[in-house]
């Protein structure tokens, strides 16, 4: 059995790495792609024109939060972690600047993981893991998908691995399978000591994979990247960042009541499942979520179009949950977007902000490059961590 000095060499991982990591701890992205309609899983119920703008598709029965939010009760399980104080909202997010708002779900997605307009350099988590400096950890950056998203390009240490027991088909800056990194760096000579180290590491997790978790994940694509993340935190690979998608049928322009409750159980079991892996570590880790719009405030009589704001989801040890933060902008006809969205009242990249600077101790200037806009910065957390 090798020790654990060589099996940290192995892996990429210098003698000092899970100190650090456990310093700054890891932040999970979990990204809802195609448009989650926040407004019916944290519920304004409280909102006197909630059940008239959605007569068919409301929520009339949502697990209480405050007295003015709700919980669709497709997410109960999350409640516990709630009113424990490790899991909380922003609502009403979203792009504050009205130019950046999109309705195209593909070029939202692309603003939305850029981080900021058309134009930027690579992805916002791409810029935030090259402003920390070279990483010795060869697992820095991990997309726990099928393949790296667009938020970290421009990194170029990023491992997408949607499952440890496939490891082999892992990629590294778009090099896939442990064989073609061995082939490339045999013909780099000297100037492949980086793809010999990833080689290396890849061959010493398939001698000693994480082990598998004793907890259920949902066979979803969530599911199954939330147990990567769980698997490589708990294994000690001292993960900063990793991006987790989650595709759980959230375009719901119909049938929207009866979908959510087909789908949501498995986002509720997915996210819990993850807490109770990962257990005391979850006290170093910060789980936030993210979604190119929201869904709009008015119905199309069995489901919802495409709108603009959202709400976030935080999680973890640093959350300062147990509350919904953010203004809520109403929901009468003269204070929705275009007589039709719920407006966003603050910035989606200050909350990614306050929580990459808290964990990455970036300082203002970083994070204006990291997000930039001018929403990134300390003047505009909102106090989602602590």
């Amino acid at each position: 059995m090798t020790t654990l000095t060589t099996r940290r060499e192995l892996l990429g991982l210098p003698s000092h790495a899970i100190k650090s990591a456990a310093a700054t701890g890891t932040v999970v992205v979990v990204f809802q792609r195609f448009a989650a309609d926040w407004i019916n899983l944290l519920v304004p119920a409280g909102d006197p024109d909630y059940a008239r703008l959605r007569s068919n598709v409301r929520i009339d029965n949502p697990l209480p939060l405050d007295g003015f939010f709700g919980l669709h009760p497709a997410l109960a399980p999350l409640l516990p972690l709630y009113q424990s104080g490790s899991l909380g909202f922003v609502t009403a997010t979203g792009w504050v600047p009205e130019a950046l708002r999109d309705r195209s779900h593909f070029q939202a997605q692309q603003l939305a993981e850029a981080g900021g307009a058309t134009g930027v350099d690579g992805g916002w988590l791409g810029r935030g893991m090259n402003a920390l400096g070279p990483q010795a950890n060869l697992w820095a950056g991990l997309a726990a998908e099928s393949s790296a998203p667009v938020s970290l390009e421009g990194y170029n240490g990023t491992i997408a691995l949607q499952d440890f027991s496939s490891y082999d088909h892992g990629s590294v800056a778009g090099v896939e399978a442990t064989a073609l990194i061995e082939s490339l760096a045999e013909m780099a000579g000297p100037r492949g000591q980086a793809l010999r180290s990833l080689a290396a590491s890849m061959q010493a997790i398939q001698a000693d994979p994480p082990a598998s978790s004793a907890v259920a994940y949902p066979n979803t694509n969530l599911g199954r990247g939330l147990r990567t993340a769980a698997e490589a935190i708990r294994h000690g690979l001292a993960p900063r960042v990793i991006t987790v998608t989650s595709d759980d049928d959230w375009d719901t322009h119909v049938n929207q009541l009866s979908r959510h409750e087909a789908s949501l159980p498995n986002v509720a079991s997915a996210l819990r499942s993850f807490h109770d892996d990962l257990g005391e570590q979850m006290a170093d880790v910060t789980l936030v979520t993210l979604t190119e719009f929201g869904r709009k405030a008015i119905e199309n009589f069995s489901g919802t179009d495409h709108g603009t704001a959202f709400s976030m989801l935080l999680m973890g040890g640093r959350v300062n949950g147990g509350q919904v933060l953010g203004q809520w902008p109403g929901l009468a006809q003269a204070q929705l977007f275009q007589n039709e969205d719920l407006m966003p009242t603050t910035d989606f990249r200050s909350v990614l902000g306050e929580v990459w600077g808290r964990h990455c101790q970036a300082d203002d200037a970083t994070l204006e490059r990291v997000l930039p806009g001018g929403y990134a910065t300390r003047a505009n957390w909102v106090g989602c961590l602590t």
